[in-house]
């Protein structure tokens, strides 16, 4: 089983889109056991799978040692595909009993999804760094960074790098890549961007980008995933190349790994 943890430093990167997508499709397409861990207290991976926000037990009352992980995971619509639902419970969590006096609380997540049953899990982070996007990281054993290709999206990827440098030196977490997403083939500074991004991490930037399309949008309102509303769409096609690339880097680096 392998650990995904999707990141960035500000909101609007397409980030729970990218984890709502690859879950969905490396289930349906792939045959694979996914697991999707909503970690933010706003729940939009939740909602993006038509679950009610603050509704359903999270992973927050598994932290607090009041329930064990197979008590919240909820069955989703996708064959495949499991979810834990975030809630506004999440925020501030560190700051409660018992986890504020735990010396060890970043490693309650990792224990709390030890020993499950899935191929991939992938955990969607708030746009922080917070204690909450700490705990992803050492629970998992891979990264994915979003970014968009705008000034302040690209400007944090150099204070993301330092974060996930700092995370590597206690932890063992390999990058798989960047996505880029809301990309337009012909915006007329995407080498800036391009170049901005192989600067602070070099040769990691997905193939596969992710265009602008309002159908997914469309497909939030729906609660359901755009590659099952909209499964013509440009954006369907491109998450689905990026879900076949994520399955080749991932292959490449574990076996780099060994």
């Amino acid at each position: 089983m392998d650990i995904v943890a999707c990141c960035s430093f500000k909101g609007g990167t397409a980030k729970t889109s990218t984890v709502l997508h690859l879950g969905v499709l490396l289930a349906k397409k792939f045959g694979k056991k996914i697991l999707l861990v909503d970690f933010d207290s706003q729940a939009n991976l939740s909602t993006g799978l038509g679950f009610s926000s603050d509704t359903y037990d999270t992973m927050a009352s598994v932290l607090q040692g009041g329930k064990k992980s197979e008590e919240v995971i909820q069955r989703s619509g996708v064959d495949g595909l499991d979810i834990i639902c975030g809630s506004v419970f999440l925020d501030g969590i560190e700051a409660t009993s018992p986890i504020v006096s735990d010396l060890y609380g970043h490693e309650r997540l990792r224990n709390a999804l030890r020993g499950l049953d899935y191929d991939f899990i992938f955990i969607d982070t708030p746009p922080s760094l917070g204690w909450l996007t700490q705990s992803a990281f050492f629970a998992a054993n891979f990264s994915i960074i979003c970014a968009i290709p705008e000034p302040y999206s690209i400007l944090a990827l150099n204070r993301l790098k330092e974060y996930h440098e700092r995370i590597q030196e206690h932890h063992q977490l390999t990058l798989l890549g960047v996505v880029l997403s809301f990309w337009d083939p012909r915006g007329a500074t995407n080498e800036t961007f391009v170049n901005a991004i192989e600067g602070a991490f070099p040769g990691c930037l997905f193939d596969a980008k992710i265009r602008r399309d309002i159908c997914v949008s469309r497909s939030v309102l729906k609660g359901q995933p755009v590659c099952n509303v909209y499964p013509d769409s440009r954006v369907a096609y491109d998450y689905e190349r990026l879900t076949a690339e994520f399955l080749q880097k991932i292959g490449e680096k574990k076996l780099a790994i060994v």
